[in-house]
């Protein structure tokens, strides 16, 4: 018995000097990536610990501020990128062990700052609030690789001029982003797949279901550096591939393809075609609901069905990204935003009767 004892012991012994001796060098390296930044950025924080213990090893850094001066053929860039969020903590596990889980939370802020400028009055380009954004980075830093992300819930603000569609908020949002520092001219050195099953745009009171999308910056590494930030001026867009973007909306299947082609930070350029399947029933349900009267509805399918003849039921629009405008030909797309609040409006008075009807 007493023998039985000594062994049961030694090996929770043998057990916590592993974890322990695990949980050491976990922390050891968490520290030292989280000191090793990027080429000209640097990290400040208010405070930051490692905790955990024997489980495992979570790096704790709270109110973290990254400022990045972009360098270029050895000579800084004449602009900065901050990023910086309320709190960031990093863990390793040893069931887990080939990846980091790093959890952002919120508020986070990204804005630009250029040289002569006053920090006070670097423009936001963003702001994000809400669940924490989860995060599988690899253990390892390699040319090549993939991180998995997830939110239940986000609402992002954007500054004033910056969307024409208002703040967005986003519900159960997961995917994958892939890097390729060694990408040739034919390859992609980055790509991103998304999805979400609602997006809400708040300016136009309408949401998107089952949202998904995949775009890919294509080109070298190099390339697609110098033209993100050039050596004056503001930070740029590169050539960003939209492979796909769908989603539904009242019953409409949108279906959306094209490039963004530069332009600065808040004033892109691109080209898109956007394909709108099953707009027959979507006609109708406006008749019913009062937004068309029935001549409107009739004389609109008579015209679609025109644009339409070689694709029955698939309309097709080409879109432009002007300055960071989206234009439907010459109109602008937020010139639409009393439409989709119509029949926002509408289907909740459609609803509200047929709630009382019995």
């Amino acid at each position: 018995m007493k023998k039985a004892f000594l062994n049961v012991a030694a090996g929770a012994g043998g057990c916590f000097l592993v974890l322990s001796g695990y949980w050491w060098a976990s922390a050891q390296y968490l520290q030292k990536q989280a000191d090793n930044m990027p080429s000209g950025c640097q990290a400040h924080y208010t405070s930051r610990a490692v905790n955990g213990w024997p489980w495992r090893a979570r790096l704790d850094t709270q109110n973290m501020r990254m400022v990045c001066t972009p360098l270029l053929a050895a000579r800084s860039s004449a602009f900065q990128i901050i990023y910086a969020a309320a709190r960031v903590t990093a863990d390793t596990a040893f069931w887990r062990p080939f990846f980091i889980h790093v959890r952002l939370i919120s508020p986070m802020v990204m804005e630009t700052l250029h040289n002569g400028q006053e920090e006070d009055d670097a423009p936001v380009i963003l702001h994000m609030e809400g669940d924490p954004i989860e995060l599988d980075l690899p253990l390892s830093r390699k040319a090549a690789g993939h991180a998995a992300f997830q939110a239940p819930f986000l609402h992002v603000l954007f500054p004033a001029g910056a969307s024409h569609m208002g703040d967005m908020v986003l519900q159960n949002v997961r995917g994958k982003a892939f890097w390729n520092m060694q990408a040739t001219q034919e390859q992609s050195t980055a790509s991103l797949f998304v999805k979400a099953q609602r997006w809400g745009i708040t300016g136009w009171q309408t949401v998107l279901e089952h949202v998904q999308a995949a775009i890919a910056i294509s080109g070298p590494t190099t390339s697609v550096r110098e033209s993100i930030f050039p050596s004056n001026g503001a930070a740029a867009w590169p050539d960003v591939l939209v492979q796909r973007f769908t989603a539904h909306w009242r019953g409409l299947n949108l279906n959306m393809t094209g490039q963004v082609r530069g332009g600065e930070l808040l004033r892109p350029t691109g080209d898109f075609w956007l394909s709108v399947a099953n707009w027959q029933p979507f006609l109708e349900s406006l008749r019913r609901e009062g937004t068309l009267s029935a001549q409107e509805a009739t004389g609109m399918a008579a015209m679609l069905a025109r644009v339409t003849r070689e694709q029955p039921g698939n309309l097709q629009m080409p879109l432009m990204l002007r300055n960071g405008t989206m234009q439907l030909g010459t109109l602008p797309v937020s010139a639409l935003q009393p439409v989709f609040q119509a029949a926002r409006h509408a289907a909740q008075e459609a609803g509200a009767q047929a709630g009382h009807a019995p």
